[in-house]
């Protein structure tokens, strides 16, 4: 059985690139297959990136096995 918060958090990012779409292709000039292709690149370039920067809540240093 799927954890109810983490679908709804899944609707939730569906929803927000769904209207992201939406707005794109209501208010630019690009066809469908080129948002998709932007779409990709940014993918692509976002999971791709070295550096992954967050500061923790914790000292990694104290946690224990």
């Amino acid at each position: 059985m799927s954890d109810p918060v983490e679908e709804e958090a899944k609707r939730k990012c569906t929803h927000e690139v769904k209207a992201l779409f939406h707005r794109w292709e209501e208010e630019s000039d690009l066809e469908s297959q080129e948002i998709l292709n932007c779409v990709s690149d940014a993918i692509d370039e976002y999971y791709e990136e070295d550096v992954v920067e967050f500061e923790a809540d914790f000292d990694l240093d104290d946690e224990e096995d």
